[in-house]
């Protein structure tokens, strides 16, 4: 079974700046590849490790300070030379929104998309 036939949530590709912060390594400005309900993958070699907990700033675009900053929990699922990817453990109610139409707006199949918002994938801090 390939990676896109296990995947269960759209995948989009979207492009901005991550930091990463996990036990002993701080990564600041890497760049993203896509996005899911469930998770987002990230370009380059990273000191990154499977199974390993980190918080994620996910940098959206916009003018100086008042750009938007998504702030998450996630765990690395995979590492390997091209990028790393990481799935969502938990995220604050705002972040949640701007997660979900990040997706849908960027999804060939919205009406696929919002059906799997149906069922989180991960925690939801109030």
């Amino acid at each position: 079974m390939t990676d896109a036939n296990r995947r269960r949530r759209t995948r989009v590709n979207f492009r901005t700046q991550v930091d990463i912060q996990a036990t002993g390594a701080r990564i600041m400005d890497v760049e993203s590849r896509d996005l899911s309900h469930k998770g987002l993958s990230v370009l380059g070699e990273l000191p990154l490790k499977k199974g390993q907990v980190c918080t994620l700033v996910v940098h959206l675009a916009g003018e100086g300070d008042d750009a938007p900053v998504l702030r998450m929990e996630g765990r690395v699922v995979r590492v390997d030379r091209e990028g790393a990817a990481i799935d969502f453990v938990s995220m604050d109610a705002e972040t949640y929104r701007h997660l979900r139409n990040l997706v849908l707006l960027n999804a060939p199949d919205p009406d696929q998309a919002e059906r799997e918002f149906a069922t989180p994938a991960f925690e939801i801090l109030e």
